[in-house]
């Protein structure tokens, strides 16, 4: 890093620690998480409400060769990840299209006004064709079958699409952030019961447009649904140990930045825990490489806390510049900068 940058950063530090006395033993920390698919299946055209592909590794949207509409539903549990309280700064979702009969076609995403439901139904092959509706799944009829109905057969959501992308060739595409999708989740986290989460509806006009996506029971991981959400939410300064969190957190280190000095020799990482879980936390450089372990063990619930001195696994104090440190506990995952100066 370039002394002149290190400078500039370091003379906000007197800022970020003034705020924090202004606000005595609160602070805003921006935090950003990887939410999982919690939900999702395909709502298939068919009179009947026979088809459905809840357990399916796909679902799909547009229309097929033959002209049947095909609709997709995705749910990601809001409330589970975010602490109650915090602003949605900006959010993004990424899905891997991974089979396609079409050119570069507009895929919309709508808040589902209504609940729906994932079965066990299972489709076979390419699985374009759906399985038999299992109880509990969103059918083309049902929002959960066969006994809980649409209003409108096809699904339920808001006409106005609260973002669009072209998809054209395999790959992975990214939806956002629209002030509509922040303005979607903002309304989750604030209102759980009415997180019924996206549909996604491709070009039905003609036959030919369909696409195919990877649902969360891909077997590839790496290509599941995936929603990034970066938030502001109010921390405590002070420990909490006595106290179990309401959700997973991962918080900004303090002092930020931090120096080899006598005086800022460390910086303090904390956390929070809602339940016990395997709790993986590291610092990377931005390379990717991990350079340091800090936590790999199970932990029970709390407010948690660790320290990082600036040197790697073995010891050796690392160069100057910025750093990632991650969380993984459970299905949680996040992540955070900090910047560490070196004398």
């Amino acid at each position: 890093m370039r002394k002149s940058k290190i400078i500039r950063t370091l003379a906000l530090f007197p800022i970020i620690v003034a705020f924090i006395v202004l606000v005595g033993e609160t602070a805003l920390a921006q935090t950003q998480v990887n939410i999982p698919a919690g939900r999702d299946n395909t709502l298939y055209e068919n009179n009947n409400g026979a088809l459905s592909n809840g357990a399916g590794e796909y679902f799909f949207v547009g229309r097929t060769g033959s002209g049947e509409r095909r609709r997709g539903l995705l749910f990601f549990d809001i409330a589970g990840n975010i602490p109650a309280g915090a602003t949605i700064n900006s959010v993004t979702l990424r899905l891997n299209m991974s089979r396609t009969i079409s050119g570069s076609l507009l895929v919309g995403l709508h808040r589902a006004s209504a609940d729906w439901g994932e079965g066990t139904s299972n489709a076979v092959g390419e699985e374009g064709s759906g399985a038999n509706s299992t109880t509990g799944d969103a059918t083309w009829r049902h929002r959960f079958f066969n006994t809980s109905f649409w209003t409108n057969p096809g699904g339920d959501f808001v006409a106005m699409a609260s973002a669009e992308q072209s998809i054209s060739a395999i790959g992975f595409y990214t939806w956002g952030s629209t002030p509509e999708m922040v303005n979607d989740v903002q309304s989750w986290l604030d209102n759980p019961s009415n997180n019924f989460g996206w549909l996604l509806l491709g070009v039905e006009g003609s036959p030919s447009t369909a696409k195919r996506f990877d649902s969360r029971q891909n077997p590839n991981a790496a290509s599941r649904p995936q929603l990034t959400v970066n938030y502001t939410g109010t921390v405590a300064v002070k420990d909490n140990s006595s106290g179990q969190p309401a959700a997973f957190a991962l918080h900004e280190n303090f002092p930020n930045p931090f120096t080899a000095s006598t005086l800022n020799s460390a910086t303090v990482i904390r956390y929070e825990l809602p339940r016990s879980e395997k709790v993986s936390l590291a610092i990377y450089n931005l390379l990717g490489e991990k350079i340091r372990t800090l936590v790999n063990a199970p932990e029970s619930a709390g407010s948690k806390q660790v320290i990082w001195n600036g040197a790697n696994d073995d010891g050796v104090k690392v160069a100057s510049g910025i750093y990632i440190y991650r969380i993984e506990a459970g299905t949680f995952t996040a992540t955070r900068k900090l910047t560490f100066i070196k004398n």
